[in-house]
Order: C-alpha cells, then sequence, then structure tokens
C-alpha cells in the first residue's frame, strides 16, 4: 500500500491555491474551477484576476447550458464585467434563461455577444423580460440565434420598455416582414436604440414598408444597417418617404437590396428633401447609369450628404457625367467611393473636369473601374487644378508609362493636394518606377503610398531607395505583389537606415525570402521609427 498522501485542491491553503490560479486562464478558472465546492467558490471570489475581470472572450469555447450557469453566477457576483463575448458556443433556451435571470440584476455589464447561440424563441423570450429591468446593456449582438417572427414578438416588447439598448444586431435570424413590423412598432416608442443592423433576414420585398415606418416614426435611431433584403422597386416609395420625414439618421448602409434603376429613382426623391443624412453607401443595387441620374439630380439640392458610396452598380461613363455636373455644385459631398464600376477613361474624364470646379471633395475612390493610360491622364490635368482632394485610389486599372509620367509629374511639382495615392497593376519595368519614384524626393505632401502591381520587380528598388532617403513626409508605404524579392528588400533596407519618417511598411506577397527578412531587421537595428 503507498503511503503518499492525497492532495486535494479544496483542502490546500489559501495563499497555495491563488498561486496555482494564476497560471490559469481566466475561462478555465470560470468554467472547470466553480462549483467543486462551497470553500473554492469563496476563494475564486477573493481572487483579484476574478475580481476585475472587465472583457471576457468566450468565444468557440464549447460552453452548453450546464456551463452557462457558471456565467450567470459570474454576472451575479463580479462587479467590474463591462464586456462578455460568448459566440458560437451551444446555449440554447435552458442556457439562455440562466443568463437571462442574472442580467435581471446586473448593473455594470454594457456589451453582450451572443452570437450563433441558437437561443430560439423561448431564449428570446427570456432575454426580452430581462430587458425590461436590465437598463445598463447597451450593445446586443444577436446574430444567427434562430430569432423568427414570434421571438421579435418578445423582442419588440422588451424594446418598448427598455431605455438603456443602444446598438442591435439582429443579422441572419429568419424575422420576416412580421417580425420586422413587430420592431417597427417598438421603435415608435423606444427613444434610446440609435444603431440597427438587419442582413439577410429572409424579407423577400415587403420590408420596405416597416423600413418607412421607423425612418418616418423614430428620430433617435442614428445608424441604419439593411443589406442582403431585397426589396421590389415599387416599395422603395415606401423607404423614400420615410427618408424625406425622417431628422436623426445619420448613416444608411443599404446594400444588396436589388431595387435597381427605378428604385433608385423613388430614393432620389427621398434623399433630396432629407437633410440629416451625412453617409450613404447604396453598393450592388444594380443602380446602373440611369439610377445615377436620379440620384446626382438629388445632390443638386441636398446640403447634408458627405459620403456617397455607389460600388458595384453598374455604372458607365454616362452615368458619371450625370454625377460630374452635380459635383460642380454640391459643397458638402466629401467622399465618393465609384469602385467596381466600368465607368472607363470617359468617366475619368468627367469626373477630371469637376474635379476643376469642385472645392470640398477630398477623397475619390476608382479602384476596378476600367481606367487606363487616357482616363489617367485627364485626372492629373484635373487635379493641377484642384487643392482639396487628398486621397485617390487608382488600384486595379490599367495605366502604362504615359498616364504613371503624368501622374508623377504632380508629385515632383507639389502641384496638388494629394496625401493618399494608391496604383494598382499600373508599373511595368523600371522605367514606370524611376517616373514615380524619383519625384517623392521632392514632394512635401505626400504621406501614404500603394503600389500594387505583379511586374515590379528588384530592378526598380533603387529609385524607390534613393527617393526614401531624402523623402519627408511619407509616413506609409505598402508594395503589395510586386516580386521585389531579397535583392529589392536589400536596397529598400539600406535606405531604411538613414529615413526617419516611414512609420508603416506592407509588403504582401514580395517573396523577399529569409534573405530579405535578415535584410530588414539589420536595418530596423539602425531605423529609430
Amino acid at each position: 500500500m503507498s503511503n503518499r498522501n492525497t492532495l486535494i485542491l479544496s483542502g490546500l491553503p489559501i495563499e497555495i491555491v491563488y498561486r496555482i490560479l494564476n497560471h490559469l486562464e481566466l475561462p478555465t478558472i470560470l468554467l472547470s474551477f466553480r462549483n467543486i465546492c462551497t470553500r473554492l467558490n469563496t476563494i475564486i471570489d477573493t481572487y483579484d484576476r476574478y475580481q476585475i475581470i472587465t472583457d471576457l472572450d468566450l468565444r468557440l469555447n464549447h460552453i452548453d447550458d450546464n456551463s452557462s450557469q457558471y456565467l450567470a453566477f459570474l454576472l451575479q457576483k463580479n462587479h467590474a464585467l463591462t464586456r462578455l463575448d460568448i459566440f458560437y458556443n451551444a446555449i440554447s433556451s435552458q442556457g439562455m434563461q440562466y443568463l437571462a435571470d442574472a442580467l435581471r440584476f446586473n448593473r455594470t455589464l454594457t456589451t453582450f455577444i451572443l452570437d450563433s447561440n441558437n437561443i430560439g424563441c423561448e431564449g428570446m423570450q427570456y432575454l426580452a423580460n430581462a430587458l425590461q429591468f436590465n437598463q445598463t446593456i447597451t450593445e446586443l449582438r444577436l446574430e444567427s440565434t434562430g430569432i423568427d417572427a414570434n421571438a421579435m414578438q418578445y423582442l419588440a416588447e422588451g424594446l418598448q420598455k427598455n431605455t438603456g439598448l443602444m446598438k442591435l444586431h439582429l443579422s441572419h435570424n429568419p424575422i420576416g416582414e412580421c417580425g420586422l413590423n413587430y420592431l417597427a412598432n417598438a421603435l415608435q416608442h423606444n427613444k434610446t436604440l440609435s444603431e440597427l443592423t438587419l442582413i439577410c433576414n429572409a424579407l423577400d420585398g415587403e420590408g420596405a414598408v416597416q423600413l418607412g415606418n421607423i425612418l418616418q416614426y423614430n428620430n433617435t435611431l442614428k445608424k441604419l444597417t439593411y443589406i442582403g433584403n431585397p426589396i421590389h422597386p415599387n416599395g422603395i416609395k415606401y423607404l423614400a418617404s420615410g427618408l424625406a420625414m425622417n431628422t436623426g439618421l445619420l448613416e444608411l448602409i443599404f446594400e444588396s437590396n436589388e431595387f435597381d434603376s427605378r428604385g433608385a429613382r423613388s430614393f432620389a426623391n427621398g434623399l433630396e428633401k432629407n437633410q440629416c443624412l451625412t453617409h450613404l453607401s447604396l453598393c450592388s443595387n444594380h443602380i446602373r447609369s440611369e439610377g445615377l441620374q436620379y440620384l446626382a439630380n438629388a445632390l443638386q439640392n441636398n446640403r447634408a450628404l458627405t459620403t456617397l458610396v455607389i460600388q458595384h452598380n453598374e455604372i458607365d461613363g454616362e452615368g458619371v457625367r450625370h454625377l460630374a455636373n452635380a459635383l460642380q455644385n454640391n459643397t458638402t459631398l466629401v467622399t465618393l467611393n465609384l469602385s467596381n464600376n466600368p465607368i472607363g477613361n470617359e468617366g475619368a474624364r468627367y469626373l477630371a473636369n469637376a474635379l476643376e470646379k469642385n472645392t470640398t471633395l477630398t477623397t475619390l475612390d476608382l479602384e476596378g473601374t476600367s481606367v487606363s493610360t487616357n482616363g489617367a491622364q485627364a485626372l492629373a490635368i484635373g487635379l493641377q487644378s484642384n487643392r482639396t482632394l487628398t486621397t485617390l485610389n487608382l488600384l486595379h486599372n490599367q495605366i502604362d508609362l504615359p498616364g504613371i509620367k503624368d501622374l508623377a509629374y504632380l508629385i515632383q511639382t507639389n502641384n496638388t493636394g494629394i496625401m493618399v495615392l494608391a496604383l494598382g497593376r499600373t508599373i511595368c519595368e523600371a522605367q514606370g518606377a524611376q517616373y514615380l519614384f524619383s519625384p517623392l524626393q521632392y514632394n512635401n505632401t505626400l504621406t501614404s503610398l500603394t503600389i500594387s502591381s505583379y511586374t515590379f520587380g528588384p530592378e526598380s528598388m533603387p529609385y524607390l531607395a534613393n527617393a526614401l532617403v531624402h523623402n519627408r513626409t511619407l509616413t506609409t508605404l505598402a508594395l503589395k505583389y510586386t516580386s521585389i524579392g531579397p535583392e529589392g528588400t536589400r536596397h529598400l533596407a539600406k535606405a531604411l537606415e538613414t529615413n526617419n519618417t516611414l512609420t508603416t511598411l506592407d509588403l504582401l506577397l514580395n517573396k523577399i525570402h529569409a534573405e530579405g527578412a535578415r535584410y530588414l531587421a539589420n536595418a530596423l537595428v539602425y531605423n529609430k521609427v
């Protein structure tokens, strides 16, 4: 028979237990050490790390309904926790009941992330009841939690009495039009919710009526995200009517809802009358050039919108013509994103003409817009008369040497306000690099430069390295997919030894290998930035 004594954790001196706990992760303490015995629970309650938990991340921890009891105990006893993330666990309605009971009395938790837990209708009933008593939670994430229209009825009842919740995320729940109707009715009474996210909610066309009601009767909501819920073009008129009367919404993300150019016409009517919306994103809605004409007309009279994002809308040069005309008179828009629309050189020329007169636009995104050399040359001419635009994105456009040369001239002469420039798949061979990089020696405005090209090569790097030795303004440099290799990295590293301005360097997929990494590591010994 062995004479060795068996040590029981619960019987150890408290100092020894503390030392053991010091070597454990907080989730392990919470999920594996609680409820072993009363004494160990008491010790954990007095353990300093446990007492001061403010942010607890328990994503992907296989937490089931039984383990939820430990979380509920934490919510009852801990007076420091402000954020709890239990994304993608195995919590169902029973586990939600434990948590909801604890939330009724908790007064510290402000962010609760329940995404990807199948709480369903019954679980939503427990949570909604808790929300009637809990006024501390300000952000609630319920994405992919099995919430249907019946569950939304419970949530809507909770929202009518809740005065604390400000952000609600309901994406990927099949709430349908009936569920959205419950929500819309609740928001007529709720005066605190400021941000609502609805993505892919099994809304097949009739949701615009409820959205219109939300916008018409609720002026507390500041940001509405509505994505992947198709709306028939005829239904947009209800949304537009609500938008015209709304005096509170600042940001509308309305993407992939397939309302096409006919819907854009109705939407534009509402936008023209709205005087509070500042950020509008209409990506992937098949607006096309005809629809953009209506939106452009609205911009002639709208004096509130500062950001317009209309990427992936099949807009060509003719559509941009209408928008460019509006830009010549518009004095509020500062950010325009036209990326992934086939505007071509024709569209670029219209924009260039507008830039000669526009004095407010600061950011223009033309990534993937089929702009080639002629379009780039037109933009370069337009920018000579413009001192307002600071960010220009021309990634994924086939601009060859003449176009690069004209853009580089602007950089060399400081004859532009551009501070952030992105060019992609544009520089072929060393001559193009010489045109672009050599002017950096003289430029004193550009702070960020992104180059993305498959045909760059190491032979171009001496031009960049020499420029970096003299440049005193560039802080961010991204060379992506440029195949500079170890030899190109050697030139770059040499410049970094003396450059004291660059703070961010991105060399994604450049085949620098271990040799290139060594060059950079050695340079960083001398670089103090």
